[in-house]
């Protein structure tokens, strides 16, 4: 008969040693489905890195067939010549308009510093959101801050015509051949996101960038960064193209004279919303709709031709990595909720990419 020490010594020694094969188990299927995972991400990779290069072959393509030809390049030099006299007639209405409009702002500055709603230290900018919030939603358009708003608007444009578009016009003038065509369509359409990258490959992608950026190693930081200062390059790009295009007679016709750009915020209270009613972003009257409602007007539009074309390629390449499908729903809902969404989404952390398209 053996001891009931002996037995128990056994006991616990089986169940050592079944513990530690469970453990053994355990380690070797996390090290599979981490093995798994690795390999999922690369292939997540390699299917982004193609659909760039193809999206990039493809805009390369679209844009060679509108390229313009050698007497479009010709008439748009000519243009420009037209554009450098208007740019001077321009300048000189706008601040002949920041003369007219100093005065009343004087008077509104003077009303808001009474009411403890100015403060020197800031900026006009800081104190215009400040008292905005105090007078309510759209109350810019009306005294006291509209006076505000009109010199700001002058300001606005003066700058662009004295500072920005004489470079422009000047480089299109020195580079016939090469200009910044203000005529071109857009051919680009939305990528995909980039598969996020495992903490180990960040040390050696982004390194530096990172510790000068986060202070630290990290892996959504930089690619949120990037993203979100690509899409407003890319935003900003299209929206100053629009605007300098619609800016000269020479460019756009009858439509560079429209009332919101020349006249300035004064033309909401008294013309446009008169004549749209309670519908006022949906560019019913194009023609007085003030310098913000066009713009928000503007990014909608491209978004949906964006949209559109993004939509096009990808059903004839079902192959590829398409988009997320909420990037499609961005155009939904008003300009500045279609803006936040633009950045806001781009700067969140990235969500792994579904192989399968659609």
């Amino acid at each position: 008969v053996r001891p009931a020490s002996a037995m128990g010594g056994r006991a616990s020694g089986e169940a050592a040693t079944d513990a530690s094969r469970a453990e053994a188990v355990a380690a070797a299927g996390m090290r599979e489905a981490e093995a798994a995972a690795e390999r999922l991400r690369e292939r997540q990779l390699e299917l982004w890195q193609e659909t760039i290069a193809a999206v990039e072959g493809h805009e390369r393509e679209q844009w060679e067939k509108i390229m313009p030809g050698c007497w479009r390049l010709t008439l748009y030099w000519i243009q420009m010549v037209g554009c450098s006299v208007e740019m001077f007639l321009r300048n000189g209405y706008h601040a002949v308009a920041c003369i007219l409009a100093l005065p009343f702002s004087l008077l509104a500055v003077g009303y808001l510093r009474r009411r403890q709603l100015w403060v020197d230290t800031l900026t006009a900018e800081e104190n215009l959101r400040k008292a905005v919030k105090t007078y309510g939603k759209e109350s810019q358009y009306h005294w006291p801050l509209l006076p505000i708003e009109q010199l700001s608007h002058h300001q606005l444009w003066f700058r662009m015509f004295f500072n920005y578009f004489p470079s422009l016009i000047w480089h299109n003038l020195t580079n016939p051949g090469h200009p910044l065509f203000a005529d071109g369509q857009d051919v680009s359409i939305y990528r995909p996101k980039k598969p996020k990258i495992p903490h180990r490959i960040v040390a050696t992608t982004f390194g530096d960038c990172c510790r000068e950026i986060c202070g630290v190693l990290c892996n959504d930081c930089c690619k949120a960064c990037c993203s979100v200062c690509d899409h407003w390059c890319e935003m900003v790009y299209t929206l100053g193209i629009r605007y300098f295009r619609s800016s000269f007679v020479c460019l756009s016709g009858y439509r560079a004279l429209q009332c919101g750009a020349l006249c300035g915020p004064c033309v909401r209270g008294c013309c446009y919303d008169p004549c749209v009613g309670g519908k006022t972003e949906q560019g019913l009257c194009r023609m007085c709709e003030v310098d913000e409602i066009r713009s928000r007007r503007w990014i909608r539009e491209a978004h949906d031709e964006k949209m559109k074309r993004t939509a096009k390629f990808f059903d004839a390449h079902p192959e590829l990595m398409r988009p997320d499908p909420e990037y499609f729903d961005v155009g939904r809902g008003s300009g500045e909720s279609l803006m936040a969404r633009l950045l806001l989404e781009e700067a969140a952390p990235p969500q792994e990419q579904m192989l399968k398209p659609g």
